[in-house]
């Protein structure tokens, strides 16, 4: 086989990467102990991202799809920033307020526990809640 002469030179047989082909900086991860740095797919299946992990419940997961409420990893930070400073402000559950989306938070979990669209924002009413943010 033609590739063989290169797994000789290039242990770990295996596709080449033309930025690392030698696989440093995963060899590197694997040494340290942890991930060679970056978000790993994991965490965006389980929506554990953001600024200081921001976790999203199973039933909102299914409520986002469901709404077309967009989440990537700009509203996750957003939404991780905004529980930072629920929480500086002494907030256990709060309501995180974005053009896109509201979300009601439980700040100590850092877990978003309800999310709804702008469209459902007319006339619902809120409770239970201890502080509010608007995010930018």
């Amino acid at each position: 086989m033609a590739n063989d002469g290169l797994n000789v030179l290039l242990p770990r047989g295996g596709p080449r990467s033309i930025v690392d082909p030698t696989r440093v900086e995963e060899r590197r991860g694997a040494l340290e102990g942890g991930r060679s740095g970056g978000i790993s797919f994991e965490d965006i299946l389980s929506g554990e991202l953001g600024g200081g992990r921001v976790r999203i419940a199973s039933e909102v997961q299914e409520a986002l799809y469901m709404r077309g409420i967009p989440l990537g990893q700009v509203e996750l930070d957003q939404i991780g920033v905004g529980m930072d400073t629920l929480a500086k402000g002494g907030g256990k559950t709060g309501l995180l307020m974005a053009r896109y989306a509201a979300f009601v938070v439980d700040v100590p979990q850092r877990t978003v526990t309800k999310a709804l669209s702008p469209s459902e924002l007319r006339n619902h009413v809120f409770t239970q809640i201890d502080s509010a943010l608007i995010l930018d």
